[in-house]
């Protein structure tokens, strides 16, 4: 039975932190585009987000104060 997982779910942790790193900048970017996260990321120097530990120090949102924005 061939397996339910692609090459890219089953990705050794050094590969995905990688694909992590290469992707969050570009995708922080994009965030602080649009109007809902603008003003909560403003400061943020999307370059500088490149791993798990730096995602982890931006501000926590929850739904509920972005449904006015």
């Amino acid at each position: 039975m061939p397996s339910p997982y692609d090459a890219f779910e089953t990705r050794c942790p050094e590969a995905r932190a990688a694909d992590l790193a290469k992707a969050l900048p570009a995708q922080i970017a994009r965030a602080q585009a649009s109007a809902g996260l603008a003003e909560a990321l403003a400061g943020v120097d999307p370059a500088a987000i490149t791993d798990a530990r730096a995602l982890a120090r931006l501000p926590v949102l929850r739904k509920s104060a972005l449904v006015g924005a």
